[in-house]
């Protein structure tokens, strides 16, 4: 019994020697070779990237808007970031999330209204958020690597608004385009007929009627003016009032420009019809005029009458015979007066 105890430790001893031996080669062949496994990296040493969406950003006129965020940053220090936060994203959100609210909340209250971010001072307002994350972000043990604003959340309704606000300016400004297209066409059929119509011109300033003309193409470009001054109020008005208010001021702008063009043309039309009432009766004055003369002539020359009267009856193929150095002037008398009574009615005004 004592025999094979003292084999069973002598059998131990052996293992645990050959073990020894080769746990000790092995340990310097791995330092010879290289081999040895490589120490495990931390993850803490890497850079963080967070990406989160902050809401009820108030601007300096209320209005709310939204902003997404990507944060790159790294921590310095990961023994004493260990001691004071149990994870990276514990840290983020409890810290890195409510800073950057109060950041930009704290810029975006010195921009007066959400139209100026909007548009004109959109990249500003961009360059002043992400310098002041950059430089206010991070603290000791972290720094802040990149700020990037991804994207500018604006109300949906506001939106909406200035989207069909831009279609609205596309349209009034193929409006104006057209406008001055049909104004310079207007402008040069203006200056055809200013030199077709010189004459016209000419025979009104020998009428009179060139200043009243005058006045009422200046009366007119008033109205122009006016309508032009009203239809540029209007659109100040459209980007203030909502989409029906703007429809009805732009079909009421169109209806009163049309209205004052069909009254200019009328207006025109009646002075063309008043000129050429007022040349037809100066042409019958000239006519009974004329025929005064004549008949002022025939009275105080009645020979020169009985050679008319005699010249005109062989004209019309008839022979008249009268009496010559005669003391009646009835005759002619009532030969005048007969002509007289036809040139009469033709003058009777309307």
């Amino acid at each position: 019994m004592i025999k094979y105890l003292h084999l069973g430790i002598a059998l131990t001893i052996l293992t645990f020697t050959f073990a020894g031996v080769l746990v000790y080669y092995k340990i310097k062949y791995d330092k010879l070779s290289g081999t040895i496994e490589p120490k495990e990296v931390s993850p803490l040493t890497f850079d963080q990237v967070h990406q989160h969406t902050l809401t009820q950003i108030r601007l300096g006129d209320g209005v709310p808007m939204g902003m997404q965020l990507a944060v790159r940053w790294k921590i310095e220090n990961e023994e004493n970031f260990k001691t004071q936060f149990p994870s990276v994203d514990d840290y983020y959100q409890k810290i890195i999330v409510p800073r950057c609210f109060e950041i930009t909340s704290t810029v975006s209250n010195t921009y007066e209204s959400v139209d100026s971010v909007f548009s004109p001072q959109r990249q500003q307002y961009l360059d002043d958020i992400k310098s002041n994350l950059y430089g206010r972000l991070g603290e000791d043990g972290i720094s802040i690597k990149e700020v990037i604003v991804s994207n500018l959340v604006f109300p949906a309704n506001y939106t909406k608004a200035m989207e069909e606000a831009g279609m609205q300016r596309q349209q009034l400004e193929r409006i104006k385009q057209r406008q001055v297209a049909d104004l310079a066409q207007a402008e040069a059929e203006k200056e055809k007929a200013k030199a077709a119509g010189k004459v016209a011109i000419v025979k009104a300033e020998a009428a009179g009627r060139l200043q009243e003309i005058q006045a009422e193409t200046e009366k007119s470009q008033r109205a122009i003016e006016m309508a032009k001054a009203e239809t540029q109020n209007r659109v100040a008005l459209l980007r203030t009032s909502n989409e029906a208010e703007r429809n009805r001021v732009l079909a009421s702008a169109e209806l009163e420009r049309q209205t004052e063009l069909k009254n200019l043309e009328l207006q025109r039309l009646r002075e063309v019809d008043q000129l050429a009432i007022e040349k037809k009766k100066r042409m019958r004055l000239d006519e009974l005029d004329s025929e005064m003369r004549f008949a002022k002539l025939c009275s105080e020359n009645p020979t020169y009458a009985s050679f008319l009267v005699n010249k005109e009856l062989a004209d019309n193929v008839q022979i008249a015979v009268l009496p010559t150095n005669s003391g009646d002037q009835n005759v002619f008398s009532d030969l005048i007066g007969q002509r007289m009574e036809k040139m009469v009615p033709a003058f009777r005004p309307e």
